[in-house]
């Protein structure tokens, strides 16, 4: 029996939308220094340090912010449907793996992490790529906003010069490929990296007893099982989070890159406009080595870990929260 457990679709909407805004915004300073060193603009300040410093001299303590404002525009909406149809899709491809084994106990194998991977891969891959079309436009208005160019500075006048370049809606969807070959990778590996090892850890009999044993030999003798759960939720939602946001690194990390510095093609100093992603990564592999493909990287993990065990501990409170205050009932998985 899994601890995942069904919600209803309007709290998985408002969840998935606030805890990820919340997440990120928190830590919006962070992910200005990573957007600064992928597009390669700004290689004089060649540490973390004195790209902080140029920020705050430039523009001030609300530089670190800057597009934070239409990120969450993007972002509220983004993440409500993603997170949705995430569930739904998932929670149906758990269902037919489930009706196929007909007996609960055949899923109790060795297979059963893998069976599940793949299923959550498989949700998170559609809902993905739903989600990141439909709000791609923005994601372009708010890279521009966070290029630190003079004229990017408000969202209506970015906007305008964005549909004067080409005089079309063509360049709000320059990168589309990019965008989707780097987010769909991204949320596929980390979401399912994410439930796949929480649950493990949760729910596997020889975990929770290991558990249970250190936790009542080294913490509290007469520890309340409830407690001890709870505990290992917390845990469990640590390590769980942490090793999905280094896998998503690692995975789509050079496709991030590609996706932003294709939009900001033939914009940015070198004025460089780039074909495609192969085009954009074989110039950043000339011009910079291997390395380039991952300029940043560094910051982001240390943006990227907290915000996606943040963003996860908001998601499922709020779940919780208003299940238990809205809903009659909160539904449990089966597997």
């Amino acid at each position: 029996m899994s601890s995942e457990v069904r919600h209803a679709p309007w709290v998985d909407v408002v969840a998935g939308g606030t805890g990820g805004v919340l997440a990120k915004s928190l830590l919006s300073p962070f992910q200005r220094i990573v957007v600064l060193q992928q597009l390669g603009q700004h290689r004089e300040y060649n540490s973390i340090l004195k790209l902080f410093r140029y920020i705050y001299q430039k523009e001030g303590i609300t530089g670190f912010w800057k597009g934070n404002l239409t990120s969450m525009i993007i972002r509220v909406p983004y993440s409500g449907i993603q997170f949705l149809l995430y569930t739904q899709v998932k929670f149906l491809l758990q269902d037919s793996l489930l009706a196929k084994h007909k007996d609960p106990q055949q899923l109790e194998n060795k297979n059963e992490l893998f069976e599940k991977f793949v299923l959550k891969c498989g949700a998170g891959g559609i809902s993905a790529t739903i989600a990141g079309a439909a709000v791609y436009p923005g994601e372009v208005v708010r890279l521009r906003l966070m290029s630190g160019e003079e004229r990017y500075k408000k969202i209506i006048p970015t906007i305008g010069l964005i549909y004067k370049e080409t005089h079309s809606l063509k360049n709000f969807y320059r990168g589309l490929g990019a965008s989707l070959m780097q987010k769909v990778p991204d949320i596929l590996v980390s979401f399912a990296t994410y439930e796949s090892i929480k649950y493990f850890l949760l729910d596997n009999p020889t975990v929770t007893a290991s558990f249970t044993s250190f936790y009542q030999t080294y913490v509290h003798h007469d520890a309340d099982p409830k407690k001890i759960h709870q505990v290992q939720n917390i845990l469990s939602t640590i390590v769980g989070g942490s090793c999905a946001a280094l896998a998503s690194i690692a995975v789509a990390f050079p496709l991030d890159i590609a996706k932003r510095r294709i939009g900001m093609s033939g914009s940015g100093k070198d004025k460089v406009v780039y074909t495609g992603v192969r085009h954009c990564l074989q110039d950043i592999y000339r011009k910079e080595g291997f390395r380039g493909w991952y300029a940043g990287s560094r910051m982001e993990a240390i943006r990227c870990v907290p915000q996606v065990v943040l963003m996860w501990f908001m998601i499922e409170g709020i779940q919780n929260y208003l299940t238990k205050h809205f809903c009659e009932e909160d539904k449990k998985g089966t597997l």
